[in-house]
């Protein structure tokens, strides 16, 4: 938001200056064309960040529609401005709220996806479980509360979600099983039960655990 703003100045600013006068652009001399320069410049600089987090945000509620057969479903990531005001918001890696089909992703964890999908070979443990946590809260407007196995239908379709969202098949699948078989067993979430011909077993016939 505070970057929003400060574009929104600077833009203002740009125009202001831009269309105030009667002279014409080609009579501008050096320091009026640095100035618009500088004013164009902080504009776009400031304005790039909000952008690339609503393409994201538009990016991810057109897939969580489509893979919680939503249509209401919408994706948005909160700012560190957002934070003050939401006591959770620090505590808490993302939201689902069932009803409504919004999913907020909190202070940091949008930059962290973005992480993942600009580059989802050479990932840290954050980034990787970001995909998850993305698959986890899809699976909480598809209609699941139990966080438990909430987690687990999330388990079993990362790869899915990852191939939906523009990751190679096989470099998703590869994710998939790298966060099963590490970060997954210390998650609060873990279930043993989350395994091959166990009670957590949807027998899906694409499954993470069927080749």
């Amino acid at each position: 938001m505070i970057l929003t703003a400060l574009a929104f100045i600077f833009g203002f600013l740009f125009l202001y200056d831009l269309f105030r006068s009667d002279k014409p652009l080609l009579d501008y001399d050096a320091f009026d064309c640095g100035y618009l320069i500088v004013l164009a410049a902080l504009t776009l600089t400031f304005a790039w960040t909000p952008l690339k987090f609503w393409r994201l945000e538009k990016t991810l509620t057109k897939h969580a529609a489509v893979f919680s057969e939503r249509s209401e479903a919408t994706v948005s990531c909160t700012s560190v401005f957002d934070s003050i005001f939401d006591p959770y918001d620090m505590t808490r890696a993302a939201s689902a709220y069932f009803d409504t089909g919004e999913i907020i992703f909190h202070y940091g964890w949008c930059k962290r996806f973005m992480g993942y999908l600009e580059d989802p070979v050479y990932i840290s443990d954050d980034e990787l479980f970001s995909m998850h946590l993305f698959t986890h809260e899809v699976m909480h407007i598809r209609g699941e509360r139990n966080e438990r196995e909430t987690d687990c239908q999330a388990i079993q379709r990362n790869h899915l979600l990852g191939e939906q969202v523009g990751i190679d098949p096989f470099v998703a699948r590869q994710n998939a099983i790298q966060y099963y078989e590490t970060l997954y067993k210390t998650h609060p979430y873990y279930d043993p039960s989350c395994a091959p011909h166990k009670a957590l077993d949807e027998k899906l016939p694409n499954s993470i655990w069927n080749n």
